[in-house]
């Protein structure tokens, strides 16, 4: 979480969850919080978007810098680099907060493949429904199984029972068939079945009588970096 998000802000950032930042990339880490995320070209650059309150932004490294500003920035060449880390994929969510916003980083080390589409779109999908958690909510319990539902994954799985395709599914809300993929995994993994039919058993005789789980509609704004702010259901940016 940073709460002066601009190119000449204090700087600074509040680490709310750390993974891997550890052993020889620490002090990488550790740099970017005495420097200041602007000193990393590619956060700079999402500084420099037009903040607008709610919306999600999700980019790859190279959609947000090219090669020659990421390679020659000193904090890169200095500090990255010699942690083996190079590549990497962010996404941010604006604050109601003027300045204030709640960012995710991932790196990638410079034997393993560069991010792609497809990761961009499974962190644009997190941050999206799942980022809130990061403001610690109250949580909610589903009443199918004990089973904790995202409001899109309660939708896609109202719909699954309904005996819809992922065709019927995409176009209903308005998300690509990939992504209504990607639910279905998740709901996969949640109720510990492998396949639509023995999920769809398993909360049919599960709920004793075959009523859906009630699903909850959700608007979220968000941006792709060179497209124009919208409302939707979700917007698919492409792990």
């Amino acid at each position: 979480m940073e709460g002066d998000f601009r190119p000449e802000g204090r700087g600074g950032f509040t680490a709310v969850v750390l993974e891997g930042w550890d052993g020889a990339a620490r002090p990488a880490l550790e740099a970017l919080q005495r420097m200041g995320s602007a000193c990393n070209p590619s956060i700079r650059s999402l500084m420099e978007l037009t903040p607008v309150p709610g919306a999600v932004v999700t980019a790859l490294r190279r959609e947000l810098v090219g090669d020659r500003t990421w390679y020659g920035a000193p904090y890169v060449e200095h500090y990255l680099r010699p942690t083996n880390l190079d590549d990497s994929v962010y996404s941010l969510r604006w604050s109601e907060v003027p300045g204030a916003v709640r960012g995710i980083g991932i790196y990638r080390g410079r034997s393993e493949r560069p991010f792609d589409e497809a990761d961009r779109e499974l962190l644009h999908l997190f941050h999206a429904e799942c980022g809130a958690l990061l403001g610690l909510p109250e949580p909610t319990e589903e009443g199918a199984l004990g089973v904790r539902l995202t409001p899109r994954e309660r939708e896609t799985l109202g719909l699954l029972l309904q005996g819809l395709s992922d065709k019927q599914i995409a176009a209903r809300l308005g998300i690509s068939r990939f992504t209504v993929n990607q639910y279905t995994k998740i709901l996969y993994r949640r109720f510990g079945v492998q396949s639509r039919t023995a999920l769809i058993a398993r909360l049919l005789g599960g709920q004793g009588g075959g009523t859906p789980l009630r699903g909850t509609s959700s608007s979220i704004m968000s941006r792709s970096v060179s497209g124009d702010y919208r409302a939707g259901p979700f917007f698919p940016v492409d792990t």
